[in-house]
C-alpha cells in the first residue's frame, strides 16, 4: 500500500496500533471535518484502511510510518535550528563559480 504524504500525517497524528481503533477514529474526525477537501482525503483514507489483507501487517506499517514522520520532524527543527543561527550564512553553501 503506497501512502500519500498527507495520509502518513493523518496516519501519525490520529492513527494507533490496533487497525479497528485506528479506522475508528478516522471516521469520527472525518465525521468532524468542515473542510470539503479534509474530509474527502480522510474518508479516502478510511476506504483505503478497510483492505482486508492490511490486517496482517497494519502494525508494522504503523510503526514504520510512525519512525518516518519522526525524522521528518526533527529534521525540519533541525533546518529551523541551523537557520536561525547567527553565524550560519547561505553564501556559505553556495558553490563556486569556475568561471571567474
Amino acid at each position: 500500500m503506497k501512502l500519500t504524504f498527507e495520509e502518513k500525517k493523518l496516519l501519525y497524528t490520529y492513527g494507533c496500533a490496533d487497525l479497528e481503533l485506528t479506522r475508528k477514529r478516522l471516521y469520527e474526525i472525518a465525521g468532524l471535518t468542515v473542510d470539503p477537501n479534509q474530509n474527502k482525503l480522510v474518508y479516502d483514507f478510511c476506504r483505503k484502511l478497510e483492505d482486508e489483507t492490511l490486517a496482517d501487517w497494519y502494525d508494522q506499517m504503523f510503526y514504520f510510518v510512525r519512525a518516518e514522520m519522526e525524522c521528518y520532524a526533527n529534521m525540519l527543527l533541525l533546518m529551523q535550528d541551523i537557520e536561525e543561527d547567527k553565524e550560519w550564512r547561505k553564501e556559505d553553501f553556495v558553490e563556486p563559480d569556475d568561471n571567474v
